[in-house]
């Protein structure tokens, strides 16, 4: 099925199917989401999937789901990962491994040990030790 649409300006009229606008509009929602993360800023602890579907005033259920087939991830794995990798750049500039875990949004410091290791397959606290010792090593 189409939609007819009228272009700005002018009475002519053109057809673009409708799963080609859906998926314009579905990308576009997708970037909003993610400048959404980024100005609401996602170090803040407070920041979950529920006020991130405020944010974008929409349901937190069509957030997940548009978010997850658009990018093949979960938004809050998207979010647990960025987090991630702003502590591992706190951990890489020498900040402790509590200062770097709290800094970069996580508010259960034993949720994020159990999250980290899951991820890298080391503790925060091994992995700053790898991080040491490669600057060592010539």
């Amino acid at each position: 099925s189409t939609r007819q649409f009228k272009r700005p300006g002018g009475t002519r009229k053109d057809e673009l199917p409708c799963h080609q606008e859906t998926e314009n509009r579905r990308s576009r929602f997708v970037e909003d989401v993610h400048t959404t993360i980024y100005k609401a800023n996602y170090t803040d602890p407070h920041l979950t999937v529920a006020q991130l579907a405020k944010y974008t005033y929409t349901s937190r259920e069509h957030l997940s789901r548009v978010f997850k087939e658009y990018t093949l991830e979960s938004i809050h794995g998207y979010l647990t990962n960025l987090r991630m990798q702003h502590c591992r750049n706190e951990l890489a500039d020498g900040t402790g491994v509590l200062d770097a875990c709290t800094a970069s949004g996580f508010a259960n410091y034993s949720s994020f040990l159990k999250s980290f290791r899951a991820l890298y397959g080391i503790t925060p606290a091994e992995y700053r030790a790898q991080l040491r010792q490669s600057r060592r090593t010539p």
